[in-house]
């Protein structure tokens, strides 16, 4: 009992180390063109290598390329459905409501995201518990980064400072829901979980392509690439 509750709270305290990154995003006063684009870029680069270096070879190790394609359309079309119920962004009346969308997307993508990372804890904890710490402190990490993905554009958007703290933190919770489900991981189906592996990386590769890729190259194209690049290097070193 004292074990699970001890992984339960590294899991959480992993979740959370995105509220890092919305704190280094407020404390930044100005944010130049070519700041932004880095930025939007970065976390273009860094959810395009979270999905093709990890989410999607994952999906098909656990079962077959059939279930993987499939979770990869319902994810993208998930988002898709969403994007058409809310007013699309080159259709809002302001710029700031435009980044403010964008983050919320992200927020979205990067929560659907925490859950196979949380998974990932506790089934490894299940196996070693100095592998499953370490695995912690790597995606503990990478989700500070994941934090200035998410609150980069909502402080752009302009939202309130305690909101982006607040949402950016909120999607880490679901870090600490999948390593609850990685602690029962023998119990559930690795048919489910491949589908929802591939179900995040069609999420996020929807996101990337309609909104963080156009919006960076608008702002500043040669740093939107750097960006996208150092974004993608850095999902390859934690993967």
């Amino acid at each position: 009992m004292v074990i699970t509750i001890s992984i339960l709270v590294i899991g959480l305290l992993a979740g959370l180390a995105t509220g890092l990154g919305a704190l280094i995003s407020i404390s930044l006063k100005v944010i130049s063109d070519k700041i932004l684009s880095v930025s939007l870029g970065f976390a273009a680069g860094i959810m395009i290598g979270i999905s093709t270096l990890g989410l999607i070879p994952a999906s098909l190790e656990m079962s077959s390329a059939y279930i993987t394609i499939a979770g990869f359309i319902v994810g993208a079309l998930f988002l898709l459905l969403i994007d058409v119920f809310m007013p699309h962004v080159h259709k809002m009346e302001t710029e700031s409501q435009q980044y403010a969308k964008m983050g919320y997307f992200i927020a979205l993508g990067i929560t659907l995201h925490n859950i196979p990372e949380g998974i990932a804890i506790g089934a490894t904890y299940e196996v070693s518990h100095i592998l499953g710490i370490m695995t912690a402190v790597t995606i503990g990490l990478h989700n500070v980064a994941e934090g200035l993905c998410v609150a980069m554009p909502l402080c752009l958007g302009k939202v309130n400072k305690f909101r982006i703290v607040l949402i950016t933190t909120m999607t880490g919770l679901s870090t600490l829901f999948g390593t609850w489900l990685g602690l029962i991981f023998g119990l559930i189906s690795p048919l489910f979980i491949a589908f929802f592996l591939a179900f995040a990386a069609g999420a996020m590769i929807y996101i990337t392509s309609d909104e963080l890729i156009p919006k960076s190259h608008k702002t500043h194209s040669e740093f939107a690439n750097i960006g996208i690049v150092s974004g993608f290097i850095l999902a390859l070193l934690l993967s």
